[in-house]
């Protein structure tokens, strides 16, 4: 395996769309802003845990249960009709991750990234009944427009973060169009689709 697609192939797994939403709250708990003092590390640590065993162990556990059944024959889902029902089952374990946590006082920019995760994991589903569209970019696009919509609600200077987002992305991609997993076409919509939805959620929910 030649340098470039080793490189490919760790920036897809670094930055797989599951692991995208414990990052961020890892991130957001790691800010130098009142979110820091708002919950005690115990629970930070409880809550990035829970994230991460719903939004990313569940559904790596379900595709492998899919690829045992027969219901899809590949791990890495490259066929669009094989990830139909993965991501029914991750959009579930998505919302019921936001719901159990909306039962707890907790500051309501953690609930607005759970919640566009969840968004963006349902739109990706519909858009998977007629289109094979970059998951990973649609989870980056996300990624991104939290980092500028932290930035601005907590009022701190995230320049780093959202340079370093915009960086990851764009080798995230290349990484997607050199493994020949998608075309140019579904890189740059998954990418625009998520960053737009969860924009436009913010302004839609006035937060």
């Amino acid at each position: 395996m030649g340098l470039a697609r080793g490189v490919a192939r760790l920036f897809s797994v670094l930055f797989h769309p599951l692991f995208i939403p414990t990052l961020g709250i890892f991130i957001l708990f790691r800010l130098d802003t009142y979110l820091s003092f708002s919950i005690v590390p115990e629970a930070r640590r409880l809550i990035i845990l829970m994230i991460f065993i719903n939004t990313a162990v569940a559904p790596v556990l379900s595709i492998l249960v899919l690829k045992y059944t027969g219901h899809v024959r590949d791990y890495l889902l490259r066929e669009r009709n094989e990830r139909i029902l993965p991501l029914l089952i991750a959009s579930l374990m998505f919302f019921l991750t936001y719901y159990f946590l909306r039962q707890l006082s907790l500051p309501g920019l953690l609930y607005f990234y759970l919640m566009g995760a969840t968004l963006l994991v349902l739109i990706s589903l519909m858009v998977s009944f007629l289109w094979k569209i970059s998951i990973h970019m649609v989870s980056l696009g996300g990624f991104t427009a939290f980092m500028i919509i932290t930035s601005l609600l907590l009022n701190t200077d995230l320049i780093l973060l959202i340079t370093a987002s915009f960086l990851v992305s764009g080798i995230t991609g290349a990484s997607r169009l050199y493994l020949g997993a998608h075309t140019p076409a579904q890189v740059y919509a998954g990418y625009i689709l998520g960053l737009g939805s969860m924009l436009l959620l913010l302004f839609y929910l006035n937060i």
